[in-house]
C-alpha cells in the first residue's frame, strides 16, 4: 500500500505541483525506496535520494544500546566493571545519547 501510494506521489508530482521531487524520506523500510529509484519517475536527469528519517534512527540506536546493555549486562568489564551502573550506560545515558544524536541531526544544513 506504502509503496503504491509513494509512486503515485512521486509520478504526478511534476503534473500537480510543478516539482520534481529528488529527496525520499524513509523509515529504514527500502522497498518502498527502490521501487521508486528503478521506476525513475523523472527519468535519468533526476535521481532520487534517500535520507534516513532521524526520529527511526534514534529509536534503532536507542534500542540497540539497550540490547547490548542487557546483553552484556551481568559480564565484567576489561577494567572488572559491567556495562551498567553509575557512570555507566544506564538507560538515561543511553535516552541522553539518542537525544543528543537527534539534536545533531536536526541542527545540519542541507
Amino acid at each position: 500500500m506504502e509503496v503504491c501510494g509513494m509512486q503515485k506521489s512521486f509520478f504526478r508530482s511534476e503534473q500537480k505541483h510543478g516539482l520534481k521531487y529528488q529527496r525520499y524520506i524513509g523509515d529504514g523500510d527500502s522497498k518502498t525506496f527502490l521501487s521508486i529509484a528503478e521506476k525513475e519517475p523523472h527519468g535519468d536527469s533526476v535521481p532520487i535520494e534517500k535520507i534516513e528519517c532521524v526520529g527511526h534512527v534514534q529509536k534503532r540506536m536507542g534500542s540497540r544500546l539497550r540490547k547490548l546493555k542487557a546483553l552484556w549486562g551481568e559480564k565484567n568489564l576489561s577494567d572488572g566493571k559491567t556495562i551498567g551502573g553509575k557512570d555507566r550506560r544506564t538507560d538515561a545515558i543511553i535516552s541522553k545519547l539518542t537525544t543528543f544524536l537527534w539534536q545533531c541531526y536536526s541542527c545540519q544544513l542541507p
